[in-house]
């Protein structure tokens, strides 16, 4: 196991194990759910479509995850011998269809410039950011919609002829919604992401008992990094714990190539920190409730 060495101080511990980054995202998660009312994992389960054919078969599908009463749409495929359809549309209003009856107030995505934006304003959304720290100028845009407007029938229930979309969260399905958006990424951008691949980092830090009190974890990709999670325990915050945590963090970027650090913070998190860390922010989003706001954040290196 790898440590930066620090005798006046607790080190931090590169490559951390499961057991160690379990301990990182429990404290993370307590922390966001006590700022929200224990709501912030809300609403559950997640939501997984497929679109099947005549013959049961697996050709489209759409993974969801949820933050804070919105969806995200994390996944969208179809075979490109069913595209052009309307298939796309009918399961992305699906998703909303029964994001909306769960609870959830609105709908977020993220897609790059060769993929689909126009397609996601076709149906509803608003492009609400443009993030521009990949490398070979490509570009990944950030859209909202919200779901007031979306009416209560199922939208594979308005045309029977029409291949069957229903709910499938197995992990044979997912790979194979997986799998083909895959096909897209190699087919456009193949080259950048054997140059700048997906690596994840994961470094915590432990007090003198053995337990975790702060971390940061995400991941490279096509020559950006991503920051999915930083936490320090309050009894270690303004001792330069987190900072520490995220200079270390840049710093395996920077060895990997990468050109720019990207993540996201919540009103009620810390943004003030990583404005003095050199984050500033490409755009934000406010389709939350009690007025939260989450601000998209950019650091060139």
């Amino acid at each position: 196991m790898n440590m930066e060495t620090d005798p006046k101080r607790f080190t931090i511990i590169e490559d951390a194990t499961k057991d160690d980054m379990e301990q990182f995202q429990k404290g993370l998660e307590t922390y966001n759910m006590e700022q929200t009312n224990g709501e912030f994992n809300s609403p559950q389960p997640w939501l997984s479509l497929v679109l099947r054919d005549y013959d049961g078969k697996v050709v489209g599908g759409i993974i969801t995850s949820t933050i804070y009463w919105t969806q995200y749409l994390e996944v969208l495929w179809v075979d490109e011998k069913y595209r052009g359809r309307g298939y796309g549309r009918d399961l992305v209003l699906e998703a909303h269809r029964l994001a909306k009856k769960q609870g959830c107030i609105s709908s977020h995505t993220y897609t790059f410039s060769w993929q689909a934006p126009d397609f996601y304003q076709a149906v509803g959304y608003d492009l609400i950011a443009t993030y521009d720290g990949y490398y070979r100028g490509i570009t990944e845009l950030i859209l909202m919609k919200r779901l007031d407007s979306i009416g209560e029938r199922a939208t594979h229930e308005i045309d029977s002829t029409r291949f069957t979309i229903s709910k499938d969260a197995s992990e044979e399905s997912q790979a194979i919604v997986r799998k083909g958006l895959g096909s897209n990424f190699d087919k456009n951008v193949k080259q950048v992401l054997e140059a700048f691949p997906h690596t994840e980092y994961k470094l915590v830090i432990k007090n003198e008992d053995g337990h975790v009190v702060g971390g940061i974890g995400g991941y490279t990709i096509m020559g950006t990094m991503f920051i999915e999670g930083l936490w320090v325990a309050e009894n270690y915050r303004g001792q330069g714990y987190g900072k520490s945590l995220l200079q270390k963090a840049e710093k395996l970027a920077k060895e990997k190539r990468c050109i720019a650090g990207q993540g996201a913070c919540f009103t009620f998190q810390n943004l003030e920190f990583f404005k003095k860390q050199g984050y500033g922010f490409y755009g934000h989003t406010d389709a939350y409730p009690n007025g939260v706001k989450e601000y998209f954040l950019i650091k060139m290196f």
